[in-house]
């Protein structure tokens, strides 16, 4: 790929093309410094605003990280997760040839507030089983997740949970609705918002406090629109990325 004046792309634009096509040829390994930018500057006869807005760029897009007094450097790939049909983590993660595991943070019994009761049709005041499971990537936390199901269905869940993180396993709900519940799983509905890292996310993530996150809110349905599930989960800005394809009216 070459740069060109003559181009009706923006140099800076075409210059994050280079960069994002150079990596992915493998030109750059991961962490790798890139070539400065009085060096980019000589190579492709640019000036340093556009080298700087081209670089400025590729960092936004999770491309790469700068580090002050250092360099910049190329980032770890992100995630991409469809959005066409609710994939766990475990099965997202062993696609892209990354090993999962998982750190419980709490598995409980508790009483639900008056948002969790509704979403999940409950009496106000129930019991509910809480779970929150920090979801990691070849030693590197990714996602925390929040559920919260009703106690019949939750209960059981808290001894068995524990056992699967003694054996490094990820535990995941929804092999245990269907082999062990016999649950017929229907919908899930979903909402994602952009949030940023509380003190407390920071913590457990290892994130710096204030650094992007993604938001999702799902109910998990039976076939009979019985919610059975409410989940929060905190995906990590830097390293995950959503897709889906919509049709055009």
């Amino acid at each position: 790929m070459e740069i060109s004046s003559r181009s009706p792309v923006a140099l800076y634009l075409q210059l994050k093309e280079l960069l994002a096509q150079e990596i992915r040829e493998q030109k750059y390994k991961t962490h790798e410094q890139i070539s400065s930018e009085r060096e980019l500057c000589e190579r492709y006869n640019l000036s340093r605003t556009t080298v700087r807005q081209g670089i400025s760029l590729a960092i936004s897009e999770g491309l790469l990280y700068r580090i002050q007094g250092k360099g910049t450097f190329v980032a770890e790939p992100k995630i991409d997760q469809g959005l066409v049909r609710l994939t766990g983590f475990e099965e997202t993660l062993l696609t892209r040839g990354l090993k999962p595991s998982m750190k419980v943070i709490e598995a409980q019994m508790i009483t639900a507030d008056v948002q969790i009761t509704t979403l999940l049709g409950l009496d106000f005041g129930a019991d509910v089983a809480s779970f929150k499971l920090l979801g990691i990537a070849n030693e590197e936390p990714m996602v925390l997740f929040h559920y919260y199901l009703p106690a019949a269905l939750g209960r059981e869940a808290i001894e068995l949970i524990r056992a699967f993180e003694q054996k490094g396993d990820w535990f995941s709900f929804t092999r245990y609705y269907r082999e062990q519940k016999h649950i017929d799983l229907g919908l899930a509905k979903q909402t994602f918002e952009a949030t940023v890292a509380s003190p407390h996310h920071a913590e457990l993530m290892l994130l710096s406090e204030g650094s992007p996150l993604f938001k999702v809110t799902s109910i998990i349905y039976t076939r009979q629109e019985n919610p059975i599930e409410l989940r929060r989960a905190y995906y990590r800005g830097d390293r995950y990325k959503f897709h889906v394809s919509r049709e055009v009216n």
